[in-house]
């Protein structure tokens, strides 16, 4: 086939090497194009984003998880320690509601009991 192209060039007065020279830069380019158009489509086929958005993302959700759990254990202490202070409120009222009887002592057993109480703390 080659020794045909050459016969073929030469009856035309065109050099072999010439032209051989001149494809051999054409072919050139025209491979790099074919590879560049190949590298883009692998580029954008392939899946992978520049940007790693995937990862990026992944990160997001698991801060925004946390963020939720530590949340919802802040409001749970919240209704707990709210229960406890109404707890205390109602037992404070309780206390303050309630009377105590008075004893009813004998003026002599009050003097008594004064006198041996004031002896005992000197």
């Amino acid at each position: 086939m080659i020794l045909f192209s050459t016969q073929f060039l030469n009856l035309y007065g065109i050099n072999f090497r010439l032209v051989s020279n001149m494809f051999s830069k054409i072919k050139k380019y025209v491979v790099g194009f074919f590879v560049l158009c190949g590298g883009i489509l692998f580029a954008f086929l392939s899946g992978k984003s520049a940007g790693r958005k995937k990862e990026r993302l992944g990160g997001l959700k698991d801060k925004i998880k946390e963020t939720n759990k530590s949340i919802k254990k802040t409001e749970k202490k919240k209704r707990e320690t709210k229960k406890s202070l109404e707890s205390k409120k109602k037992n404070l009222g309780n206390i303050k509601k309630k009377t105590y009887k008075k004893k009813k002592v004998a003026k002599k057993e009050a003097e008594d009991f004064l006198k041996n109480f004031s002896k005992g703390k000197k």
